[in-house]
């Protein structure tokens, strides 16, 4: 008869086993019979060792146990962006927009300051005497024509003066003093404008003037002199060489407001307007880049002409070019509107010097191509409207005010973690809270937080330092972090985490922007605020009732054929144990198709190893632990093909003891089976 030795048990710790088993044939049938022996045979028939970083090592929780050379376990768990804050929270930049409207009129066209020189009356020309003669000049009145000028330079055919003065400047070199008037007639001969009757003496000269505003003058003019003498006393002798009366005309300070052309001619008005964009108080903008944004213009031409309108303006850039913009506004009267959807735009604001809110200068071209014959009235509108509105911004720069913002929020607890916080007492926890700041801001957080449980209890949060400094980003997209932390030193984290707070864990916090109204400030379209809590704690620890199932397989069964020769059965538990806990395990005998139970082995208990005063294991445990075998359970044998083992760890004392677990802790069991055999039934 052969009788197998079959792998018979295997130890399974803390969710992750390292196992290897051996099992070795026993020949029996070669025995003579009648021998009167009952020998026993011990021989191994598994054996297995259990290391704990392959447990740690599928763990859920973040396992560290490279820290130091005992290597303490640390687990640790995170709470991932908590207490989020976007951009919209802070400041939302796609809420800016301005609309501006007014009215441009043209305003009269100035002309240049010009002076022409009339022809010259000679003595002769204004006494009918010629020259050479020696006479006294007896009384006389004569009105000559001084000749033909422009009145102005410009290409006008005539033109209304809204302002002006013309003034005549004569020099009276006649030997006689004289009365004189100078009238200024048009083309037809129409008397346009005179000049008061004003003396002048011999030798002297005078300057009179005329108010123009209101007179309608075409550019060339024609000039009569009236003059009026008393004569001589004395006899004078007529040399029209030295005697004789020049007249200057002097245009100055003009300005007309309806004009007739006599020739092609472009005019050129400019004006500008500006948009605030801040007007709140909550930020004073110093520069802008816009992904999309629209800007809205608005025309009614009053002007009676057509415009050729260019639109500019050295604050906005789109598309790393200047803003310009040309339209074609109609003069029917009628409202045109343009819009334009600016796209990659970067705006650099100026400051109103009067109310300090940023502003965009927007500068307006105005032209009007006009032919001869076309009549161009000033005080004539050009009404207008300009929106600008943003769609999404990229990023800005700007000095934000001082605001606060109230943020709640609440995480659940996450069930692995409730069932850690079940099975341990933590013995050093400690929280560490990093802030994220994308904004180019500073940040101040305070906060409550309270941990809640599902029977409706709950336990306030209570720690030092409640209000925290958050440090700005220094750079577009980049995300500063900010860090604390929390432990019994500093708080009753410890008390917390035994309240096991197994529902979730609500935080009311303040966030105050810039609290010291620091300058310089930005925002970009991806800046947020968030708080990652990250917990971890030593494994340095009690555990309790940690209870971990596992099945091993036998290949084939057992054979009890001949149960006559086996007379006792008993399994032998040698083991090795670094581990300072305690360990219970229960096993049973099954047949794993069926899931039939033949037979449970009485519980086994592995000691806990010692430690120091630093709770380190200083030396494993060892131990053997046997069971016998009952005949029924002999005979059973022969139908188990699986082995279900539950293990259930906890320390020997569970309220004071501190074990600091290793992560290099192992346990190596031999499972041996002795049977006693009587050899003459062979």
């Amino acid at each position: 008869m052969l009788y197998h030795r079959k792998p018979f048990f295997i130890l399974l710790f803390l969710l992750g086993l390292q196992l290897s088993c051996d099992t070795e044939l026993l020949e029996i049938d070669k025995l003579s019979q009648n021998t009167g022996l009952t020998p026993s045979v011990q021989l191994p028939i598994a054996q297995a060792e259990i290391q704990l970083n392959s447990y740690l090592d599928r763990l859920d929780f973040e396992i560290d146990y490279e820290r130091d050379d005992y290597a303490t376990i640390y687990v640790s768990d995170s709470i991932q962006r908590l207490v989020e804050t976007s951009i919209e929270d802070i400041y939302d930049p796609t809420e800016l927009s301005a609309e501006v409207g007014s009215t441009y009129t043209l305003s009269p066209i100035e002309l240049e300051d010009i002076n022409n020189d009339f022809n010259r009356i000679s003595i002769s020309d204004a006494t009918q005497l010629s020259d050479g003669t020696t006479t006294v000049i007896l009384p006389f009145e004569s009105e000559m024509a001084l000749g033909t000028i422009d009145a102005y330079s410009e290409s006008y055919r005539s033109a209304r003066f809204f302002d002006g003065l013309i003034t005549f400047t004569l020099a009276n070199q006649l030997p006689l003093d004289a009365n004189v008037k100078i009238l200024l007639y048009d083309e037809n001969d129409q008397l346009i404008t005179s000049s008061e009757t004003f003396s002048i003496a011999e030798n002297t000269t005078e300057t009179s003037s005329i108010q123009i505003d209101g007179l309608t003058i075409p550019k060339q003019i024609k000039a009569q002199l009236e003059i009026q003498s008393d004569g001589s006393a004395q006899p004078i002798t007529v040399d029209s060489q030295s005697q004789f009366i020049d007249t200057q005309f002097n245009l100055l300070g003009a300005s007309v407001d309806l004009l007739e052309l006599n020739q092609e001619k472009s005019f050129n008005y400019t004006f500008s307007t500006a948009i605030n964009l801040d007007e709140g108080d909550d930020v004073s903008l110093a520069q802008m880049y816009l992904k999309e944004s629209i800007m809205k213009l608005e025309f009614v031409n009053q002007i009676d002409h057509p415009i050729e309108l260019l639109i500019s303006s050295d604050d906005m850039t789109v598309d790393d070019q200047p803003l310009q913009l040309q339209y074609t506004v109609l003069k029917n009267n009628q409202t045109q509107i343009f819009q334009e959807d600016l796209n990659n735009t970067l705006i650099e604001f100026t400051l109103d010097p009067a109310t300090d809110i940023s502003q965009i200068s927007i500068g307006y071209d105005l032209t009007l191509d006009l032919q001869p014959g076309d009549i161009l009235e000033a005080n004539r509108d050009l009404r207008y409207k300009a929106l600008f509105e943003v769609v999404d911004f990229e990023y800005l720069y700007g000095n934000l005010t001082p605001t606060q913002h109230m943020v709640s929020d609440s995480t659940l607890i996450s069930q692995k973690l409730s069932e850690l916080y079940d099975k341990v007492n933590v013995v050093d926890p400690k929280l560490t809270f990093t802030a994220h700041n994308g904004f180019g801001i500073p940040l101040k957080f305070s906060y409550d937080a309270i941990g809640k449980r599902n029977n409706g209890s709950e336990f306030e949060f209570v720690f030092d330092n409640d209000t925290q400094l958050i440090d700005p980003a220094a750079e577009l997209y980049e995300v500063a972090s900010s860090e604390w932390f929390y432990d019994k030193s500093n708080s009753n984290l410890d008390e917390l985490i035994s309240f096991i707070p197994d529902d979730k864990l609500n935080i009311d916090a303040t966030i105050d922007v810039n609290p010291n109204a620091v300058n310089q400030n930005f925002l970009h379209d991806e800046s947020e605020f968030w708080i990652d809590i990250y917990a971890e704690t030593p494994m340095h620890f009690n555990i309790n009732n940690v209870e971990i199932l596992d099945t091993l397989t036998i290949n084939s069964s057992i054979d009890t054929s001949d149960l006559a020769q086996i007379l006792e059965a008993t399994l032998h538990f040698d083991y090795r144990s670094e581990l300072p806990l305690e360990v219970q395990l229960r096993t049973q005998m099954i047949d794993t198709l069926s899931k039939n139970v033949f037979f449970e082995l009485e519980p086994l208990l592995l000691n806990a190893a010692p430690v120091s005063a630093l709770g380190e294991v200083t030396e494993p445990a060892t131990g053997r632990m046997s069971i016998s075998l009952t005949q029924d359970e002999i005979t059973e044998l022969a139908d188990v093909n699986g082995i279900p083992f539950e293990l259930t760890i906890s320390t020997s004392d569970p309220e004071t003891k501190d074990a600091k677990i290793s992560a290099n802790s192992t346990i190596q069991l031999q499972v041996q089976v002795e049977v006693k055999i009587d050899v003459d039934e062979y």
